[in-house]
């Protein structure tokens, strides 16, 4: 069987992942967690990217 990959849904769903590490950083003033939000703020965009079929 099949398995049909959201990938729109998943790049939505890092990009929140990415925002709650940013808060998380922000209240637990932890600078770690600021560079993992990043990553999954770019992991995110690259995902909307690929989904809009924009990639090169």
């Amino acid at each position: 069987m099949r398995v049909i990959q959201n990938k729109k849904r998943s790049g939505y769903q890092f990009i929140m992942g990415g925002c709650m590490f940013f808060v998380a950083a922000f209240v637990g003033k932890q600078v770690a967690f600021y560079g993992v939000g990043a990553m999954f703020l770019a992991i995110g965009a690259a995902y909307l990217r690929k989904a809009k079929g924009l990639q090169p």
